[in-house]
């Protein structure tokens, strides 16, 4: 069950990122999402057991699962990244930056290979009985404490820097990250000590893994959905008071030129963005007002006051995406 809930929450997040996907056609923290959330289903017995059975009953489901969360890890990892830093690492090569992820993959597939043939053991601490079992399993492990490790320690180096959205979601994001390294850490020992039994007395019998996995998920999936929502209200926002600025400018403009009797200047383009259509017509008032001279002043102060500070708002705000 908490398997499935662990999938809802990851399909959750990759539905948020939709709309990020559809403008970029790429999005880090969908794919992270889908491959994380494919993974929380294949971990499920109800799932495991039919499809392990169906491609053999040799537990090469555990080794698709394991690998989907690995990928998952590692785009979340570049998520992060380039949200923070996205200098970070940008003078590398490609196989610089991917060596972590190709390594424990390939070493992953040869401890499964190396383990032999086995009976599908949809049961957590079965199939590492054997000693390659352990070294297959402990690759995921280890590779989680790693990448939360990692994305933990940059999202609160950065913090202090971010706005009140990303400080808050990226918070979530460390503090989920904090907490899976934790588990992970757990976990390790509890499959160290199945053959390094003087590690048993650092084992916690009835260690909830599964309850801090699922609230670990939610922390991070929250924290990278914050900052995106906070985001695309901000745009809204800025659209929002743009089309307002724009009917009170228009209004202006016309007055304008109705008053000095000149044509428009420019072609009006109802397509171009807001900002562009604000800066023409602040444009062509200011030419008119030229026209005009000293001894005609057909702008009230509240109006001129009013273009003064649309002006600031258009040096000051980024085209809406």
């Amino acid at each position: 069950m908490m398997q499935f809930l662990m999938a809802a929450a990851l399909f959750l997040l990759a539905g948020a990122r939709i709309p990020a996907l559809l403008r970029s056609r790429s999005d880090l923290v969908f794919s992270c999402a889908v491959y994380g959330g494919v993974g929380s289903l294949l971990m499920s017995p109800i799932v495991y057991v039919p499809v392990d059975t169906a491609l053999g009953g040799m537990n090469l489901v555990k080794l698709v699962l394991n690998s989907l969360m690995i990928i998952s890890l590692w785009y979340l990892r570049l998520a992060a990244y380039a949200a923070i830093a996205p200098e970070a690492g940008g003078r590398r090569s490609w196989w610089t930056r991917t060596l972590p992820l190709t390594l424990t993959l390939t070493l992953q597939t040869a401890f499964f290979l190396l383990t032999g043939p086995t009976v599908t053991t949809p049961a957590w601490g079965i199939y590492e009985d054997r000693f390659p079992a352990l070294l297959f399993s402990l690759m995921l492990t280890l590779f989680i404490c790693s990448m939360s490790a990692e994305i933990a320690v940059i999202c609160f180096r950065y913090v202090p820097r971010m706005s009140r959205s990303f400080r808050v979601g990226f918070s979530m994001l460390g503090a989920g990250c904090i907490m899976g390294f934790l588990v992970m850490a757990e976990m390790c020992l509890s499959l160290l000590a199945r053959h390094l039994t003087f590690l048993a007395i650092l084992v916690r019998p009835g260690f909830p893994y599964h309850q801090l996995e699922l609230v670990a998920t939610v922390l991070a999936g929250a924290g990278l959905t914050i900052p995106a929502v906070a985001g695309r209200a901000a745009r809204k926002n800025l659209h929002r008071r743009n089309a307002e600025s724009l009917a009170r400018v228009e209004a202006i403009w016309a007055k304008a030129l109705q008053s000095t009797s000149l044509d428009r200047t420019l072609e009006a383009d109802p397509q171009a963005p807001v900002q562009d259509r604000l800066h023409r017509m602040v444009v062509e008032i200011r030419d008119a007002e030229l026209v005009a001279g000293t001894s005609v002043s057909f702008l009230t102060a509240e109006e001129r006051s009013y273009l003064l500070s649309v002006e600031a708002k258009l040096h000051n705000s980024p085209a809406p995406a």
